[in-house]
């Protein structure tokens, strides 16, 4: 009996080395070496407000071919040409083959209506709440103006807060019916969380520990800041997954407190 113990006991030890042993990194990707540059090489207007006759052509270069390109938060495709577009502001996005992407805007006028819209955003800086705003103001011959964010109801409101960094939709509509739409997107902002206050305590107590990521034992140290900065990205999408560390064993307020951080873009702070 004590010899059967004994020998579970060694399988059980194994077995959580291993796991440790096999955890492996992702490798991480440079994209501001060398990032994609998107051109704009041609754009007509719709020609009526009805009309849903506006086209955008955008092409690549730099970064690493080939490229993928999407209009608004649509998806990728390998061609850049968009039609069938009515009067707005849109976002164009390039993404290279290693994943690098890079966004401009391009403004189609509807002629007849004279209706434009500017936009302007302010950063999502929270960690654990939201706070990025969408400011859209509109111009044109047939006011008064209503806006709509995203799916939401038409109001006279034209400035959203409370917003989470990300692309946004807003469709303006002047006294006659006709519309436009503004495509922008709200950065993420700093958090200011801390490394030395937030994240060093908690990877030393879950994750470089005996047996695991400290020296001597499974690669990365990450009881070194510099290792915990290199594979800030693999970190970030372990623990959301709680793959790491063993028996995922953070709070939801550990894991997204390392989100931010790593979103801040791993200060050492």
């Amino acid at each position: 009996m004590t010899h059967t113990v004994r020998i579970s006991k060694l399988f059980t030890l194994l077995a959580f080395c291993a796991a440790c042993v096999n955890h492996q990194e992702g490798e991480i990707t440079d994209c501001d070496s060398n990032r994609p540059e998107i051109t704009i090489t041609a754009s007509t207007n719709p020609t009526t407000c009805d009309s849903n006759d506006g086209k955008i052509v955008v092409a690549g270069t730099a970064g690493e071919e080939p490229y993928q390109f999407r209009i608004n938060d649509g998806a990728y495709q390998a061609a850049g040409t968009f039609e069938g577009l009515g009067g707005g502001i849109y976002t164009l996005t390039i993404k290279d083959a290693k994943g690098c992407e890079t966004s401009t805007e391009n403004t189609l006028t509807i002629a007849d209506s004279g209706l434009t819209a500017t936009h302007e955003t302010t950063s999502d800086t929270e960690c654990f709440s939201d706070n990025g705003t969408l400011s859209v103001t509109a111009a044109g011959k047939n006011g008064p103006f209503q806006y709509q964010l995203g799916s939401g109801a038409f109001s006279t409101t034209s400035s959203f807060t409370g917003l989470k960094s990300g692309s946004y939709t807003v469709t303006v509509k002047d006294a006659l019916g006709c519309t436009i739409t503004v495509s922008a997107n709200v950065t993420r902002g700093q958090s200011g969380i801390s490394y030395n206050t937030d994240i060093a305590p908690i990877i030393k107590n879950n994750c470089a520990i005996s047996g695991c990521h400290v020296a001597g034992a499974q690669s990365p140290n990450l009881s070194v800041f510099a290792n915990v900065k290199s594979n800030a990205s693999s970190i970030k999408s372990r623990t959301g997954d709680r793959s790491m560390p063993q028996g995922g064993s953070l709070t939801q307020q550990q894991i997204s407190t390392i989100a931010c951080w790593v979103d801040d873009g791993a200060p050492q702070n």
